[in-house]
């Protein structure tokens, strides 16, 4: 595992998921929403409801470690349109995994940063167990909703 060493990469992850969170996983469900006209509801709303409390908890840290709020794409992610006409409910959700898989994969890089950089981010004590706890059930919350997604999608995976 690589270990994040730098402030500002560590910055920049927490930018990038905070526009995960906002942009990208919410248009990829919001467009499934559309496209599938209430079937999945549940599986949908679940992932709805929680891209937006994970982005009250990015949007904290952020706050707290003094770090601007994106308000366009962070560089290095890329700009998506996503138009799912005519695609039917296992691609959607294939897709909606893609964004899953990611957020999961950026929160696991943040609380594996090196913890003396987590340190100089925050003042208190108390701030740094929390931010680790944070990132820690952020990971949990998003191998969740992977299984949500691959659950629906089916089919086998081949094993070399």
């Amino acid at each position: 595992m690589v270990q994040i060493k730098q402030k500002e990469v560590l910055t920049s992850l927490l930018q990038k998921a905070y526009w995960i969170e906002v942009e990208m996983e919410q248009l990829v469900v919001w467009e499934s929403r559309i496209e599938l006209m209430g079937d999945d509801h549940e599986a949908l709303a679940i992932l709805s409801n929680d891209s937006d409390g994970h982005r009250l908890i990015v949007e904290k840290w952020l706050n707290k470690a003094k770090i601007p709020i994106p308000d366009k794409t962070p560089p290095g992610l890329p700009v998506k349109q996503f138009d799912f006409a005519g695609m039917d409910s296992r691609e959607m959700f294939r897709e909606i995994m893609k964004y899953e898989i990611l957020a999961r994969d950026t929160y696991t890089d943040i609380e594996n940063a090196d913890p003396a950089i987590i340190y100089e981010m925050f003042d208190d004590e108390q701030d740094k167990d929390d931010f680790l706890s944070d990132m820690n059930t952020l990971v949990n919350d998003e191998e969740k909703h992977r299984k949500i997604c691959d659950n629906r999608v089916g089919g086998y995976k081949t094993i070399y």
